[in-house]
This record gives C-alpha cells, sequence and structure tokens, in this order.
C-alpha cells in the first residue's frame, strides 16, 4: 500500500536528503513539500509549496498524509536571537506537530539533538528539550526523535565550530566505536535514512530516541532493502 509523505525544511542538511530518498522510494506514491524558498527539485510525485511558515495553519490539508519528516532548525547566527532561535526551533516545530495530529498523521520524526533536555543550563539544549516534550504530550501514534550530535555534510553556510568538533570527533573515532559513542559526528544522508527507515521498516506507535549507534543500524538495513537509494 502507497502512502504519502510531508517534508518540512526540504531545504536544509538533513531535509534535502531525505526528499531525495523518499522521491526515489516506491512506497511513497506522493511527497509534498511545505517551504519558505523553492527546493529546486522536479520531479512527477513531488508536490511543493512555497509559504510563509507564519501562516502555516492555512495549510491543513497539505498535512493530510500517513508520514512527516520534520527537518526544521536554525542556528542563533541565521536567528539574529535567542527569541528568534527558539520560535523556529520550537514553537514552528511544535506548531506542525498539532497539525500533524489534527491530521491523522501516523508517523512523526523529527531533528532534535543528542543533548536535548529541557532542564538543561544551556540554552540550545533547552530549547530542544522543550521541543521533545511537547511533542511527547500531543500523543502522535508515532513520534521518532531524532538525536545526531555534529552532522556531517556540505552547508550553502560555514559554521566553524561544527567544523572543528567534526575534525576532532574524526581522530577519535577509531578508537571509540566499541562505545556507544553518541556524540560522535555523523553524515546528514544516514540520519535521513534512518528517519525514512523509522517509517517503513519501524513500530507504528511509540516514543523512540533513534541516535549514533541506531544511525549505523539503519543504514545497513536501509542499504539491504533499498539499494537503489543507498
Amino acid at each position: 500500500m502507497t502512502r504519502r509523505a510531508l517534508v518540512l525544511g526540504a531545504t536544509g542538511l538533513v531535509g534535502r536528503h531525505c526528499l531525495r530518498l523518499l522521491l526515489g522510494c516506491k512506497a511513497y506514491d506522493e511527497v509534498r513539500v511545505l517551504t519558505r524558498r523553492e527546493v529546486e527539485v522536479e520531479h512527477p510525485r513531488l508536490r511543493e509549496k512555497v509559504i510563509d511558515p507564519e501562516q502555516l495553519e492555512q495549510e491543513g490539508d497539505f498535512f493530510k498524509v500517513d508520514d512527516v519528516f520534520c527537518c526544521l532548525g536554525t542556528t542563533m547566527k541565521e536567528a539574529g536571537s535567542r527569541e528568534a532561535f527558539e520560535h523556529v526551533d520550537h514553537e514552528l516545530v511544535v506548531r506542525c506537530g498539532h497539525m500533524a495530529k489534527q491530521a491523522g498523521v501516523q508517523r512523526f520524526m523529527v531533528v532534535s539533538t543528542v543533548n536535548a533536555n529541557a532542564r538543561s543550563s544551556f540554552f540550545y539544549a533547552r530549547v530542544k528539550g522543550r521541543m521533545e516534550q511537547d511533542l511527547e504530550a500531543l500523543g502522535l501514534p508515532l513520534l521518532a526523535l531524532i538525536q545526531p550530535s555534529l552532522l556531517r555534510g556540505y552547508r550553502r553556510e560555514k559554521r566553524l565550530a561544527e567544523d572543528v568538533g567534526n575534525l576532532i570527533s574524526r581522530l577519535l573515532e577509531p578508537v571509540t566505536r566499541w562505545t556507544d559513542a553518541h556524540w560522535l559526528p555523523v553524515p546528514a544522508e544516514r540520519v535521513a535514512q534512518a528517519m525514512v527507515g523509522m517509517a517503513l521498516m519501524g513500530p507504528d506507535t511509540g516514543v523512540y530516541r533513534v541516535r549514533y549507534r541506531d544511525f549505523q543500524v539503519f543504514a545497513g538495513k536501509f542499504q539491504g532493502q533499498f539499494p537503489a537509494l543507498a
């Protein structure tokens, strides 16, 4: 049985990979994208709509899909203030979760962070933790909280701290393979594989936190079941 998917944040690092995987997967007969700028992708199964994020509540019908892949997120530099950052990474994401719940979405996959903690003394981790808490409270049938550490992959904007962290982690990675090592950087494509894998090969209900070792497992399953997309 075919499905419909909705990708939010499809122009971002993880979102771009997620969109490519979904369009290449025959399990989905329609892939929808709500975006504030065009994704510059053409495909017969792609249905794209450019919107003002502040008018999101007007797009209720667009949320009538089976699976939502939420890759929304910004940085303090892009946002310009703590308030603007929290608006995107917490408020806007939870609004999307609420609309998904209202529309009867079965599976909601969302990119968070490995150190998400609503009580953290660090602002970024605290915002992500509150976002997770509020999404859990909605009671979505399946909620997959995707929790990578640093992301590897090409970005339009440079992030010096992330680049340095990736370099150090690559040097240490060979001696940490025997641990869970959830803080190790992970390719953005592998995170996208985990999101799509949770939808296609995961459970139908519950709340799950997907981390570094899970990314490796899903990558293997994904490449085995969908070799053309690997």
